[in-house]
This record gives structure tokens, C-alpha cells and sequence, in this order.
């Protein structure tokens, strides 16, 4: 298998919320085998947005590499739109056979926000698949 290729564009060089999701994908990758493999069959784009902090970034994957741009590009397969906090805190989301585990404090908290509304995903239902791809990606557990 060949090394993950992590590259924020120059666009996206002074985005704080860029530059923290590369090294945290960079981070899971290197440690661990199967966050590597999740890497390298992801395909697809996926826009992230944090409302508070107003930035918002797009993560273009192509199996085995990612570039991460500034701002939401037009017709990405995806987008996650909610406030910084819940942004770590997805992070944060415990893994169970390979899968986001939503029946802990963490989960049930993700859960919450995504059904109320404050956590606003678009294109669940057409890229599943990428999304749980992408969660087990940022999830440092």
C-alpha cells in the first residue's frame, strides 16, 4: 500500500479548521492499519463547515489521497455544517466494529444535535458510505 497523501491546497494554507482536519486524518493514518485502508477506498468529496468560527473547508478524496481546499466546492457529494464544539466532539465518537457507535454519552450527543438540527448533514442518504468512511477517519478513537 502505498503512503496516504494528505495535501492542503494553498487555498486553504491559512484555515485553521484545514490545517487541524490534515493533521488529524495524517495522525489516524500512520497509526493505525485500518483507519489506512478506510483511506485508501475513500472516494468523493465532502464540504465542512463551522458556522461560529465562519470557515469551511472541502475534503477531496481520490483512494489513497486527499486535498483539503478552502470553502465548500460547488457539487461535492456531501456537507457537514455545525459549530466548532460539535466539531471536536465528532472526533470524538467511539468506534464499534468499524462503525460510529452512537449509544454512549458522546454518541447520544451527536445524535441529539444532528436530530435537532444543529449538526446539519446533507447527503447522508446518497453517500452513506463516504460519510461513515469520513467519521471513522476523524475519530481519534
Amino acid at each position: 500500500m502505498t503512503a496516504p497523501q494528505i495535501t492542503v491546497d494553498k487555498s486553504a494554507l491559512e484555515n485553521g479548521l484545514a490545517n487541524m482536519v490534515a493533521d488529524l486524518i495524517r495522525a489516524n493514518v500512520e497509526t493505525s492499519p485500518y483507519k489506512a485502508r478506510v483511506f485508501s477506498l475513500l472516494k468523493g468529496s465532502v464540504g465542512l463547515s463551522a458556522t461560529d468560527a465562519e470557515v469551511s473547508l472541502t475534503l477531496v478524496f481520490s483512494g489513497g489521497s486527499c486535498v483539503i481546499r478552502d470553502g465548500i466546492a460547488e457539487g461535492v457529494d456531501a456537507t457537514v455544517t455545525t459549530d466548532s464544539e460539535s466539531i471536536i466532539e465528532m472526533s470524538n465518537v467511539n468506534l464499534v466494529g468499524g462503525l460510529p457507535y452512537l449509544f454512549d454519552g458522546v454518541g447520544r450527543s451527536i445524535f441529539k444535535k444532528a436530530v435537532g438540527g444543529s449538526i446539519r448533514i446533507r447527503g447522508l442518504g446518497r453517500h452513506p458510505i463516504t460519510l461513515t468512511r469520513l467519521a471513522i477517519l476523524l475519530s481519534v478513537n
